[in-house]
């Protein structure tokens, strides 16, 4: 079996996703993306375009280079590994690339009627599938009217060294107390994470912290963090730039609680709550969408209504008296999940459904 991996940028994890893939025994795979991350010469092909990728124009010239790598190469199966980009496009010309099958993988998932439309024409056909990394997901994408969806949790790749953490040293290399329980903002500080006003409201905590924030400044601003952390900002650690691999795996580690107490608009998986089951971390997320579901469905913590700041405030100080009472450990279901995690299962998954 020939698979063609296609994936139009390397931001976030896209990268290692995409290794990881390659890495599954049996087929023979080639790459269409903008860097070889380590293919034979003649399994590689570039995306190359002076246009944005959002471009309809970009779009179609990118359907055309699959449908020459496919005509080339005999491929079978063509992967595409980030749906999401593609949906103003409804899938045009993805039912004729000349390949028996067709996977796509979407990361997150979003409402509305046009996109509704959109996930159905870009799925339909039999030899179509969709790939989404959660239960949620996939209920959101068979209530849309997607028929052939499969769910492939999304891995932490790094399992095993996360796991080896120790989380007491990680804390000292912070220079943050060891007794003092840590939330831990970690990743990219952005907007849609509802970071400004989870800040203010910690204002109003009794409770005891210490507020652990790295990782690189987006559309939220330092001045805006030290304003809404004024009352409190001997407890705070800050560290506002693009994180080595160590320093995240460090915050991770060092951290009590991990914070996803996301905005509603926010449907998707999400890195830090992935990395932070691995070191058995206590998880404090949004009830809504996948990131309430999988920390309510696997017990992994509290989640709290984003548009409540009563029951976010209560449920992030219920949360700090458990850990500093040390009556938060992971039960069966929260060592179940966090077993579906290893990059192990991701590829046996992977493995069942380009098999099927």
């Amino acid at each position: 079996m020939k698979i063609l991996l296609c994936e139009r940028n390397f931001s976030g994890h896209r990268r290692i996703y995409l290794q990881w893939l390659s890495k599954i025994d049996g087929p023979e795979f080639f790459s269409f993306a903008p860097e070889n991350t380590g293919f034979p010469e003649d399994h590689f092909y570039r995306f190359q375009t002076d246009l944005p990728l959002k471009s309809f124009k970009s779009y179609a010239a990118w359907v055309r280079q699959i449908r020459q790598i496919v005509k080339q190469n005999r491929i079978d199966v063509v992967h595409i590994l980030d749906g999401d980009s593609l949906m103003r496009c409804f899938g045009a010309g993805l039912h004729s690339l000349g390949c028996d099958r067709v996977i796509i993988t979407y990361h997150n998932f979003y409402a509305g009627t046009a996109r509704r439309i959109s996930y159905r024409l870009m799925n339909s056909g039999r030899r179509h599938t969709c790939v989404v990394h959660s239960e949620a997901l996939r209920r959101q994408m068979k209530a849309a009217g997607v028929k052939n969806v499969e769910h492939c949790e999304y891995p932490a790749f790094e399992f095993d060294n996360f796991a080896e953490l120790n989380g007491v040293r990680c804390k000292m290399d912070f220079q943050l107390q060891p007794d003092v329980p840590v939330i831990g903002i970690i990743g990219g500080i952005s907007s849609y994470k509802n970071i400004i006003p989870f800040l203010r409201i910690l204002q109003k905590s009794d409770r005891d912290f210490q507020l652990l924030m790295l990782g690189r400044l987006t559309d939220v601003t330092e001045q805006a963090i030290r304003d809404a952390t004024e009352l409190y900002r001997q407890k705070v650690h800050c560290m506002f730039r693009p994180l080595t691999d160590e320093e995240y795996k460090s915050g991770i580690a060092a951290s009590d609680i991990i914070y996803c107490i996301y905005r509603p608009d926010f449907n998707g998986a999400s890195g830090p709550l992935t990395d932070g089951v691995c070191c058995r971390k206590m998880i404090l997320a949004c009830s809504h969408g996948t990131l309430g579901d999988i920390t309510a469905r696997h017990h992994l913590g509290m989640t709290a209504d984003v548009s409540d700041e009563a029951d976010i405030l209560q449920k992030t100080e219920t949360a700090l008296s458990r850990v500093s009472a040390l009556d938060f450990q992971y039960d069966k279901k929260a060592e179940s999940y966090r077993n579906q995690l290893n990059p192990a299962h991701f590829l046996e998954t992977y493995k069942k459904i380009y098999e099927s």
